[in-house]
């Protein structure tokens, strides 16, 4: 069945493009590829293709027309549909809402989510989100607590359930912040500490633990993750953002010898940074996907990775249309032409604006550069005992 299908859009892909069948191409208008996607007309099971069809719309970003899609499923569900896919459909449901500002309509699909399924640490994740979007701060907490109860003891059971680990280490990195915002630095701390070294939000919870100790005042403890949080993850935006502080931090402590090495340690790390982004302008030259991404997350763009997900989202609806089965041949095949192009579109936006972020990012750092500058003339002087010597004035 595959193979024919294959087959079927080679030859209607040659007779598209002899025929200008639907010239996507020479449009003059944007193709709006959600709603042209929704309005295909596959073969099978109904709330089968129902349910890929707001799968493939939520990853293209189609928020509210993943929705309205999913919504049928809610009300419509055959008796023989799994209840897991059930689950799932309610919760890419309520996230679709969530971003598209119907937070109210977000909590009602989210808490029909049953609390054996897979989805339910997830749903009740999103739902603390939902109240932070509400402004209602105090209702999140409460959720994220929630979070840490449900999946400790999912852990505790089987601490291979990865899922579970994954979304106990963000509702504690969401609730470290949270505290910091609300000025109780101890309670963020403890949060950050549940966090361990291995994982992918360790960097972050480094960071938060640096703010966390400087609202107490400790700068020693503040130097202190704030060097491993450099040492660890040198291209990271959080280490540039806390690279120039370690300074200010050992010149608060009056130790004027160790904020002056300091600063040496940024210039250099600094002029480090200036070659890894030459180096990155050389390694996205040939506009590789992956390279890019890289190169986002070392930039810390999250309108770029919103663009990456979106190229993603094209490429999952590209392969789900490739192996559907028969549909209405012409109309797949020009969808997966169009959304083919405009992925190359895609990528050549990315490249311009990762061009754009790192020329940007070159500038901040000599502006940096200069202030470290100006901050090692200063420590020097105060290293004097505040006396200017000789050898400090500069011709």
């Amino acid at each position: 069945m595959a193979f024919t299908f294959i087959i079927f859009l080679c030859i209607s892909y040659a007779f598209n493009a002899r025929t200008n069948h639907i010239a996507y191409a020479e449009a003059t208008e944007p193709v709006d590829i959600p709603s042209s996607f929704l309005s295909l007309q596959l073969e099978g099971d109904p709330s089968v293709i129902l349910f890929e069809k707001g799968k493939v719309l939520y990853k293209l970003k189609a928020y509210r027309e993943a929705a309205e899609l999913l919504s049928q499923i809610e009300k419509d569900a055959p008796q023989d549909m799994p209840q897991d896919t059930i689950n799932e459909s309610l919760y890419l449901m309520g996230v679709s809402l969530m971003k598209s500002g119907n937070y109210l309509e977000a909590l009602s699909s989210i808490e029909q989510i049953q609390d054996k399924s897979r989805f339910y640490l997830y749903g009740l994740y999103t739902k603390s989100m939902v109240k932070l979007n509400l402004g209602r701060d105090r209702e999140a907490m409460e959720h994220l607590e929630g979070v840490i109860k449900v999946s400790t003891s999912l852990t505790a059971k089987d601490n291979q359930n990865s899922i579970a680990e994954t979304i106990l280490q963000k509702a504690h990195l969401t609730l470290g912040f949270l505290y910091l915002d609300r000025n109780n630095p101890a309670e963020a701390l403890k949060h950050f500490a549940a966090i361990p070294s291995e994982s992918p939000f360790y960097m972050k919870a480094l960071y938060g633990s640096g703010w966390a100790y400087a609202d107490m005042g400790r700068w020693v403890r503040t130097v202190v993750y704030w060097e491993e949080l450099a040492y660890l993850y040198p291209e990271s935006k959080y280490s540039r953002d806390v690279m120039p502080y370690i300074g200010h931090s050992y010149t608060t402590l009056s130790a004027y010898g160790k904020a002056l090495e300091q600063n040496g340690v940024v210039l250099k790390y600094y002029d480090n940074m200036l070659k890894r982004l030459s180096e990155i302008e050389k390694d996205i030259e040939g506009k590789d996907i992956e390279s890019m991404t890289r190169a986002i997350e070392i930039l810390g763009d999250k309108e770029l990775l919103n663009k990456i997900d979106l190229y993603n989202g094209l490429l999952y609806m590209e392969e789900y249309l490739m192996g559907s089965g028969a549909g209405v041949i012409f109309e797949i095949t020009d969808l997966i032409d169009t959304s083919n192009k405009n992925r190359r579109v895609l990528i050549d936006t990315i490249h311009k604006r990762l061009l754009q972020k790192i020329n940007d990012l070159r500038q901040q750092l000599l502006a940096e550069s200069i202030n470290t500058t100006l901050e090692i003339g200063r420590n020097l002087r105060m290293e004097g005992g505040g006396e200017i010597n000789i050898d400090m004035i500069f011709e």
